[in-house]
């Protein structure tokens, strides 16, 4: 049986890599938010705020920014010029794309900061630091960052989004996580459980079943996930999740033998280091619901022209918006 509807948070990951600026949006993504409600839009002359989430301006300078950098590597990536063909297009889907990215890192930043797990600006430093130790000096990690279409600023900016992002996920997957230890302790079948939501792709098509690891092969991968598979009683899940670089692993073995261990694994995903492209899809659907609930209660306007409105623009099989008497955020949970 699937998780009822209200057991687990409704979520949210990660931005880039160190030194890197993010390019562009995940095209995927950007789709994705294409969420319909009801909300109406108009343009704005700078230096007004590019949209309001919430209790949150995006401010026309965040925008400019990013537009700044994503235009930078493109160009630098051999994309469309200034007066060639495609360029007003290209221009245009990216104005899109940016204004989807700030949206999104404004749910998420409240959203932490209502859980009280928000970057601090002592947070941000410390990784800035630790980015201009392994670029070597700052001028060094200045020069890396423009080379790619960024800037100290831009990285700035990347570095918090990344952190809200990671915590955030983090949190709801160990929550997601103990709902579904919970079920296990009820009596759900475990194949049943994986096959609907575990986020291993490799094994969830044969309810969790990894086949006999040995000892050898254990000693290859994560030493935490190995160690809980050495741990499990036979027969039966272990007690708790386990936490371990790919997120949260309920483990179950079924047999251990001098052959090796029969292992059925539920994974629901928080992997350390985390991409944006990792993120889940529970996650990113839990956005799409959030972003769904600001428009349907107004709490979501775009000020500027030239870009998709979130709220306006209906897509065939986007999250219905959920009624007005609900939290602005399905994400919030007692």
């Amino acid at each position: 049986m699937a998780t009822p509807a209200g057991t687990l948070p409704r979520g949210m990951t990660g931005r880039g890599v160190r030194t890197r600026v993010r390019a562009v949006v995940v095209p995927v993504l950007a789709a994705a938010l294409l969420v319909a409600c009801g909300n109406s839009a108009a343009p704005v002359a700078a230096p007004g705020p590019v949209a309001k989430v919430g209790s949150q301006s995006i401010p026309r300078s965040l925008f400019d920014l990013r537009m700044a950098s994503a235009l930078t590597a493109i160009q630098q990536g051999g994309g469309p010029q200034k007066g060639a063909s495609g360029y007003d297009a290209m221009i245009s889907k990216l104005r899109a794309s940016v204004l989807k990215s700030l949206i999104i890192d404004s749910v998420i930043s409240q959203e932490a900061a209502f859980r009280h797990i928000a970057a601090t600006d002592a947070d941000v430093q410390k990784q800035f630091d630790d980015d201009v130790k392994a670029a070597g000096s700052l001028d060094t990690l200045k020069k890396q960052l423009s080379e790619a279409g960024g800037s100290v600023d831009q990285l700035r900016d990347e570095i918090r989004s990344r952190i809200n992002e990671q915590r955030l996920e983090d949190q709801f997957a160990s929550q997601r996580a103990a709902a579904i230890m919970q079920q296990l302790g009820a009596g759900v079948d475990f194949a049943t459980l994986a096959k609907q939501l575990s986020d291993d792709d490799t094994s969830k098509a044969k309810g969790g079943d990894l086949g006999v690891m040995t000892s050898a092969q254990l000693d290859q991968g994560d030493a935490t996930f190995a160690a809980a598979v050495r741990a499990a009683p036979v027969g039966h899940p272990l007690q708790a999740p386990v936490r371990d670089g790919a997120g949260y692993e309920l483990v179950r073995v079924d047999s251990a033998t001098a052959a090796g261990f029969a292992v059925k694994r539920i994974l629901v995903a928080a992997p350390q280091t985390y991409t944006v492209k990792e993120r889940p899809a529970w996650f990113l659907q839990s956005l799409v619901e959030a972003i769904g609930q600001y428009c349907s209660q107004g709490k979501l306007t775009v000020l500027i022209s030239s870009a998709d409105q979130p709220c306006v623009s209906a897509s065939p099989g986007a999250a219905s918006p959920a009624p007005a008497s609900q939290s602005p955020s399905p994400l919030r949970t007692p």
